[in-house]
């Protein structure tokens, strides 16, 4: 038997939300985003130490 999409029949299209394109093409910028913000976390997370750079004023003075 064959199927027969209902949108056809009636002539009127799919409401946006019903059209996989359309979630395509919103999860790209949407992983973009989740993934920068785990690189950020994950920069924060092993984030080097700063060694405090001592200059020779402070060498003499001690």
């Amino acid at each position: 038997m064959k199927k027969q999409n209902p949108h056809k029949i009636s002539g009127q299209p799919a409401p946006w939300y019903k059209h996989a394109w359309v979630w395509f093409i919103i999860a790209l910028p949407a992983t973009a985003v989740v993934a920068s913000l785990y690189t950020v976390y994950i920069a924060k997370q092993n984030a080097p130490q700063v060694i405090a750079k001592q200059n020779k004023f402070q060498l003499e003075k001690e």
